[in-house]
């Protein structure tokens, strides 16, 4: 991971970047939001457990590789302390830009951590929520 990546200087930037990461389909601005960390770990919705950057890269080349994901959050609890935070949300995904209807619903899961760079992930766990499983985080503490 390149050193220079940008400093974030609150656990929401980093949030909003990686929705923006998504919606313009890049795979390396998505990756430097992530710890420079080999223990890094990612979910995605089909249920592959990602390990480390290798990993990870790959599984956002295949997943970004047909088209852009947009995320609309529509119910989210986060909880900041010293150096963590972590974010449950329940996020609307559209597959273009002017789509208005939901194409599915994502409960993602999101572990970040400051160290010397700013805030990065170092964990994402993203589920597909259909219409009975469709739970927004609704008490401070339940986290996905």
């Amino acid at each position: 991971m390149p050193n220079l990546a940008r400093l974030f200087h609150n656990a929401d930037e980093v949030v909003d970047a990686w929705r923006d990461a998504l919606r313009h389909r890049d795979v390396k601005g998505a990756l430097d939001i992530w710890l420079d960390d080999d223990s890094i770990t990612c979910v995605l919705p089909e249920g592959h457990r990602l390990s480390g950057h290798a990993e990870i890269r790959a599984g956002l080349e295949r997943l970004l590789a047909k088209q852009a994901l947009f995320l609309e959050p529509i119910a989210c609890i986060s909880h900041t302390i010293l150096g963590a935070a972590i974010y449950d949300t329940t996020e609307a995904v559209h597959l273009g830009p002017n789509q208005i209807e939901t194409a599915f619903f994502l409960n993602i899961t999101l572990v970040l951590l400051q160290d010397s760079q700013g805030w990065r992930i170092a964990h994402l766990h993203a589920s597909n929520s259909t219409d009975e499983t469709f739970d927004a985080p609704s008490t401070p503490h339940g986290l996905h």
